[in-house]
């Protein structure tokens, strides 16, 4: 701001004050109050602001009528019912239904009252003074009404856009609930895969302390080093943080499903294992079925096919405001007079009714340019369209090869851990007997760990794998 502007501030302020003393009003510091807007943030930024009003956001409810544990099933309806995406999804169709209803409003008369009151007073000059005149007194009371006859089709192309932008809302708001149940069949997965690894990590713990246990027996009796302890110790070391690790990433996951589901993520939840998963191969089709299936499915992909002929219809609306319209007018009304020095009264009706045929000629190009703005907006939804059926087909082929590998992973997985268990008795077996060596024995407590995670893995996998193609596919069960 520079001076000038600054000393016109303050004038006006000063005239603001004046005019509110002279009203009987507080005005002590007034116009630097209105002036310093810099009262209502810190004085630095680096200061940390203050409020003398905390704000804070409701908390979720916990999770009612559930027992315990709780099923996928009832945590995904929970979701759908208590997640604020939902919610938002669902407020944001409501307010495009009232969209379309304001669109329709167009085709609907517009009726207008007026009333107006003024009263003045008439004073004459002449050369020996004023001399006063009458009062008079005047009320109007009228009433209008308009209605649009033609307009070339800028109003049906208005609802016509204001109908597929609906359309578009509610499909949106079906893809919101699907992303809902995928984020928490998701996470629920994710959340038992921790917790058996858990388990896991306590199994391995064990048998690594049975190590410790039998090489520190081993080293009091002659035939093992000291070496071969603290190869056991390292190992039990490593098995507690990995264990450790898996603990806090099972917490993390817990709070993640609770947030997903619509809890408070310190929300009690016990979990009830999945349903019984299928033989190999009952749960897929062709690849080329389910392409088709998404193609009528997926919701954002009729979404993006609403959204371009919604463009469509405002590119039309837009050409259509450059054309001439044709309108209905009828106005009636009544005027009261009151003269009070002559004690004179009157009143007066009037009405009317006519036709009015509106010709845009010239509005510096505004049209032109709207209109040439909404078929560049019309292109840019058609290739948003194109590139959402192109994805479309992506996560499709995608999911569906995941959910392929995964299936082929866990026959694989569950072959490693019967070798890889195998494996480490014969070890501890010939570790036992004094003809196998301590370094061959970890290794097959190592390999059977981590075949034991691969197995985990794969199975959880799957069923991961599978509600991504649900998710793929738009719909929430896949045969």
């Amino acid at each position: 701001m520079n001076s000038g502007s600054i000393i016109f501030g303050r004038l006006n302020a000063f005239w603001l004050a004046a005019v509110l003393a002279g009203a009987g009003m507080p005005c002590a510091g007034y116009a630097d109050a209105v002036l310093d807007q810099d009262l209502a943030v810190t004085a630095q930024p680096g200061m940390l602001w203050q409020s003398s009003e905390t704000l804070k956001p409701p908390v979720a409810p916990a999770m009612p009528g559930l027992t315990s544990p709780v099923t996928l099933a009832e945590l995904t309806d929970y979701a759908l019912r208590n997640n604020p995406s939902t919610r938002e999804a669902w407020e944001a169709a409501r307010a495009q239904a009232a969209a379309l209803g304001i669109a329709g409003a167009a085709y609907y008369p517009t009726l207008d009252g007026l009333v107006s009151l003024t009263r003045g007073k008439t004073s004459i000059n002449s050369s020996s003074g004023v001399v006063s005149g009458s009062t008079q007194t005047r009320l109007s009371p009228s009433i209008s009404l308009g209605y649009v006859l033609f307009d070339f089709g800028a109003r049906s192309s208005a609802k016509q856009a204001a109908g597929y932008n609906l359309l578009a809302a509610n499909l949106a708001q079906n893809r919101a609930l699907q992303a809902v149940v995928l984020r928490v069949e998701q996470t629920y997965y994710q959340l038992l895969a921790a917790r058996q690894t858990i388990v896991a990590g306590e199994e391995t713990l064990k048998n690594v302390q049975t190590s410790l246990d039998a090489a520190n027996a081993r080293r009091q009796a002659g035939l093992a080093t000291i070496g071969d302890v603290y190869q056991a110790e390292t190992l039990l070391a490593q098995s507690r943080l990995q264990l450790r690790r898996a603990q806090g990433e099972a917490g993390k996951l817990k709070g993640a499903l609770c947030n997903a589901v619509g809890l408070p993520v310190n929300a009690k939840l016990e979990l009830a294992p999945p349903e019984a998963r299928p033989p190999s191969g009952t749960v897929r089709a062709a690849v080329e079925d389910y392409l088709d299936a998404a193609r009528t499915n997926r919701p954002d992909l009729g979404a993006a096919e609403a959204q371009a002929r919604a463009a469509q219809a405002d590119a039309d609306a837009a050409s259509a405001q450059g054309y001439p319209s044709l309108d209905l007018s009828i106005a009636a009304g009544k005027t009261y007079n009151d003269y009070r020095s002559g004690s004179y009264s009157s009143s007066s009706s009037n009405g009317s009714i006519g036709i009015n045929l509106r010709i845009p000629l010239f509005d510096g190009f505004k049209t032109t340019y709207s209109v040439r703005q909404a078929q560049a907006r019309a292109g840019q939804m058609e290739a948003a369209r194109d590139r959402v059926a192109l994805q479309v087909e992506l996560d499709v082929w995608q999911a569906y090869f995941d959910l392929d590998t995964a299936e082929a992973a866990i026959d694989s997985a569950q072959a490693l851990l019967r070798s890889a268990g195998q494996a480490r008795e014969v070890a501890q077996a010939r570790y036992r007997a004094g003809v196998g060596n301590l370094p061959d024995l970890l290794l097959a407590q190592a390999n059977e760990a981590n075949a034991r995670m691969e197995v985990i893995q794969a199975e959880m996998g799957w069923y991961a794998s599978l509600s991504q193609l649900n998710n793929s596919i738009g719909t929430l069960e896949t045969k």
